[in-house]
């Protein structure tokens, strides 16, 4: 089902998208910037970013990533991963709560009190693009960097489909501003709705599950997607077991996980950490030492990256039973592609003992 974006809108939202698009009138100049960098563009990427938003699919409001399908022998002991992307989702309670403050301290401070756009940012970056004509600073919050890597990870199967996803354009921008709201808006008002909350628990309730599904769905480097999967990559422990210091070197990765990588560039990966300490301890001031003690800790990063094999290729001995189970699973109606993604778990009749 299409978001019905026109529908879903609140009237305070779309008198917002009013003031955005008349704050961006300086001195009798429309300001070339973030959203509008040409001075016709305003109802043009309008009208682009409406149309887009109408034909996105139901499954941003799902949330459903790619998981991985794990496939056991008879006692339940696995014998091969079969993945697209290497990812376990794991909920809100099982990632510590460090890491949802390192990762708003980092991108998005205001997360958990706006509505999906920062307003005061994204005027901010509409005013110092207008300088350059192009769209450079983009002031995405969280919600918005969910839709983008939701988009580019998760709906785009064709090259065409991922530029599209990441294309530097207006209408892209205004488009994730209105998915953004929408999004938010929706996941209010289900949760208002379906658990009996007032206003602000609502809200809080959706802010739960958006940065949830960011951190379930943003890829870490090393063939890492998600939180859960990043802290085993790296640390060898699940993601609700991660210390402030593991915490803020993979909220600082997310900005650009092969730069950062803190195997190739480790003294980036460790000065980018300690950025986000810094902001933890700008949001954070009574755990000022803790966080100043842990700037001064080494990476620890496992010696390797603990990488996956994938495919019937990681069951070793037993790679003809995997093939012949996939061969039998889509005689059946169950294709590979969608084993790959689904994360399943295929029980086959294998037995060790025998």
């Amino acid at each position: 089902m299409p978001l019905n974006t026109s529908a879903r809108l609140s009237a305070t939202t779309k008198r917002k998208l009013g003031q955005l698009a008349g704050a961006i009138f300086v001195s009798g100049v429309l300001v070339a910037g973030l959203l509008f960098p040409v001075a016709g563009g305003l109802g043009v990427a309008s009208n682009r970013a409406a149309a887009a938003v109408e034909n996105v699919s139901s499954e941003l409001l799902n949330g459903t990533v790619p998981e991985v399908t794990t496939m056991t022998d008879v006692t339940g002991r696995p014998i091969a991963l079969l993945f697209d992307q290497y990812r376990f989702q794991v909920g809100f309670n099982d990632i510590n709560p460090d890491m949802i403050r390192a990762i708003v301290s980092i991108e998005d401070r205001r997360f958990f009190d706006h509505d999906g756009v920062d307003w005061k940012g994204t005027i901010r970056a509409a005013l110092k693009n207008s300088s350059t004509g192009e769209v450079q600073q983009g002031a995405s919050t969280l919600d918005q960097q969910y839709i983008k890597n939701y988009q580019l990870f998760v709906l785009a199967r064709t090259e065409a489909e991922k530029q599209a996803a990441t294309e530097t354009t207006p209408a892209r921008k205004l488009r994730e501003v209105r998915m953004a709201l929408t999004m938010e808006q929706t996941l209010t008002e289900q949760a208002r709705r379906e658990r009996g909350l007032g206003p602000t628990e609502a809200k809080q309730e959706a802010k739960k599950q958006i940065i949830t599904r960011y951190l379930n769905t943003v890829p870490f480097g090393n063939n890492a997607f998600g939180i859960e999967t990043a802290a085993q990559t790296y640390f060898g422990v699940p993601a609700k077991d991660l210390r402030v210091e593991q915490a803020a070197l993979l909220a600082g990765m997310v900005q650009s996980s092969s730069a950062l990588n803190p195997y190739t560039n480790p003294q980036g990966a460790l000065d980018r950490r300690n950025l986000v300490l810094d902001t933890m301890i700008a949001n954070f001031p009574d755990r000022r030492e803790e966080l100043e003690n842990a700037k001064k800790l080494p990476l620890g990063t496992l010696p390797q990256p603990r990488v996956a094999q994938q495919g019937c290729i990681s069951a070793k001995n037993n790679g003809f039973l995997c093939d012949y189970a996939l061969k039998f699973l889509a005689e059946n109606g169950l294709s590979r592609s969608t084993v790959m993604r689904g994360g399943y778990t295929i029980r086959t009749t294998l037995d060790p003992a025998v």
